[in-house]
C-alpha cells in the first residue's frame, strides 16, 4: 500500500485532489496505459464473418486516423499491438502520427469464443438461445461453447498487461487490442464476477494507470476523436 507525503497541498490547487493523489495514481511514476480498441473492421459490419482476420473498412481507416491524432497529445513512449490485420493497421496509424514502432504481442489477440469461421447467429435456434441464456445468467465467456474460458481469457489478459507495465515504469503506452481483451481486463481491474460489465467502442480509449499491484481506472469507451465523423461512425459498430 502506497504511502501518502507530508508535502503541504498547493493552496491554488483542489484540496481534494491533493489527498487522492496516491490512492488515484496521480504523480509521474505511475504507468499510464491507453487500452484501444481497434477501428471498424469488415467483420463489424459483415462483410468478413469467415476469416477470422478482417481488415479496417474505410470507416474504420478514417477512425484510425484521427486515433493517431489523438494519441499524438499524449506522448507515448510505446506501441503494442495484437498481431491481427485490424489491430495492427489501426497501431500503424497511430505510430505513423506518433514515431513509434509497433510491438506486436499475441498474447493481445482477441478472447476466443469458439472457431473463427463459425457464426454463432447460424446456429440452430435452441442452441443459439441457450448461449444468449448463459450470457445473461453467467456473463462470462464460459457461455461460449468452445470458447477460451473466463478463467484462461483472465490469466491472459492480466499477465499480458502485467508485463507490459513492469516493461514501462511510468510511461505511457498504447495498447490495441480488441473488444473482449478490453472487457476482460477492466473486470479483472474491477474484481467483477462478469466478463461483460461495458461494450468498448470501435476505435475507443481505455485508460488505466498501473503501479506495482494497483490499477485505477480513469475513462472508459473514450471517443472524443471522432466527434466529428458524423454518420459516418457509428458508436456500436
Amino acid at each position: 500500500m502506497s504511502r501518502m507525503t507530508t508535502e503541504r497541498p498547493d493552496p491554488a490547487g483542489d484540496p481534494i485532489f491533493y489527498f487522492y493523489r496516491d490512492v488515484m495514481l496521480t504523480g509521474g511514476d505511475a504507468t499510464r496505459l491507453y487500452l484501444i480498441r481497434h477501428a471498424q473492421s469488415q467483420g463489424n459490419t459483415g462483410e468478413d464473418l469467415t476469416t477470422g482476420d478482417p481488415d479496417l473498412t474505410e470507416t474504420g481507416f478514417a477512425q484510425a486516423k484521427r486515433l493517431g491524432e489523438r494519441m499524438k497529445t499524449q506522448k507515448l513512449d510505446a506501441i503494442y499491438a495484437s498481431p491481427l490485420r485490424r489491430t495492427q493497421e489501426t497501431a500503424f496509424a497511430i505510430a505513423d502520427v506518433v514515431g513509434l514502432d509497433v510491438r506486436p504481442r499475441h498474447d493481445l489477440v482477441e478472447v476466443t469464443t469458439g472457431r473463427a469461421d463459425l457464426d454463432i447467429r447460424k446456429l440452430p435456434e435452441a442452441e443459439q438461445a441457450e448461449i444468449a441464456r448463459r450470457v445473461v445468467e453467467d456473463g462470462t465467456w464460459d457461455a461460449f461453447p468452445g470458447s477460451e474460458g473466463s478463467a484462461n481469457a483472465r490469466k491472459r489478459v492480466k499477465t499480458a498487461i502485467d508485463e507490459i507495465v513492469v516493461a514501462h515504469p511510468g510511461e505511457r503506452v498504447a495498447v490495441v487490442c480488441h473488444a473482449g481483451f478490453i472487457q476482460t481486463y477492466v473486470s479483472v481491474v474491477l474484481n467483477h464476477p462478469s466478463d461483460f460489465v461495458f461494450y468498448p467502442f470501435n476505435a475507443s480509449i481505455a485508460s488505466i494507470r498501473a503501479k506495482g499491484d494497483r490499477r485505477v481506472i480513469w475513462r472508459l469507451n473514450d471517443v472524443a476523436h471522432l466527434a466529428e465523423m458524423g454518420a459516418g461512425w457509428k458508436g456500436i459498430s
